[in-house]
């Protein structure tokens, strides 16, 4: 397993590729550096000779599946969430789709990386926002945090948010473990909705990405799990319908991107994301 960038050594972490830099580049963005462009595009046609869609594909997919869902827990009644694992502000934030709905929507991002946080906060600063700077492998540091609870009632329903995040986790970081400490944290009537890498489709080849990663030093894993093992992280929650499917398959009737927003890409034979949103009960 590849080393951990010391970030208090290197807060930028410039010598290497970053993921949220490289999610940045995928979606359009220009907070990158060569080294995340490089990486990016290297890893694409990686992707492509072991069958598997594009970071790009993956990032735009993400971008547009997080619409929909924040838009479903909005019809809910849900006017509160934790974007945990945000990465850098680029179109169609989490708060621009909950303000569109409701301007006095509560919106937290949370991040590790010091240079998301420090970005993010100078970008996205208003009075229904904070931006962290937190690990969420602690969840103490986002629930315990000062800021979050002056913004976050947690006696009312909260919207839990882990879009293409968790599979940046190892197994030995307990993730589903992470998962229920914010569940715990939280009151019946709140959601969770994540995204998850599978290797169910072909696990050869997820398998190979993983490496891939650890290979051009990325400064986290992309570690592929099964359905069942994705299943577990919504213990203590309902799945609502459709349930956990394909990323494309998650309620599409809701596609209403804001203005600027990526664009879609065409649908991909192959299943390579889970995804789904569970209710607290």
């Amino acid at each position: 397993m590849a080393a951990e960038p010391t970030y208090a050594d290197d807060p930028i972490n410039a010598g290497y590729p970053n993921t949220a830099r490289m999610w940045n580049y995928m979606l359009g963005g220009k907070d990158n550096f060569a080294i995340d462009r490089e990486a990016s595009d290297a890893t694409s046609a990686k992707m492509a000779e072991l069958g598997v869609p594009s970071g790009e594909d993956a990032a735009r997919r993400g971008r547009h599946l997080l619409q929909r869902m924040v838009d479903y827990m909005l019809g809910q009644g849900v006017r509160q969430f934790l974007d945990l694992g945000s990465g850098l502000p680029n179109m169609a934030n989490t708060h621009q789709i909950v303000h569109r709905t409701d301007p006095q929507g509560r919106v937290v991002y949370v991040d590790r990386d010091p240079m998301v946080s420090t970005h993010s906060a100078a970008l996205l600063a208003g009075p229904q926002v904070v931006t962290l700077h937190a690990d969420l492998r602690e969840p103490e540091q986002v629930l315990g945090n000062e800021q979050v609870r002056k913004l976050i009632d947690f006696d009312q329903p909260v919207a839990i948010m882990f879009i293409c995040m968790l599979h940046c986790l190892w197994d030995s970081e307990d993730p589903w473990g992470v998962v229920r400490q914010f569940r715990d944290a939280v009151v019946p009537g709140s959601y969770l909705a994540l995204s998850h890498l599978t290797n169910e489709t072909d696990p050869v080849a997820a398998q190979r990405l993983l490496q891939l990663t650890q290979d051009m030093h990325w400064d986290a894993p992309l570690v592929p799990r099964s359905k069942a093992d994705i299943a577990r992280m919504f213990d203590g929650f309902r799945l609502v319908e459709p349930g956990l499917v394909g990323v494309d398959q998650w309620r599409p009737e809701l596609h209403n991107p804001l203005p600027k927003a990526p664009e879609l890409p065409p649908d991909l034979p192959g299943l390579w994301h889970y995804c789904g949103v569970g209710i607290k009960e």
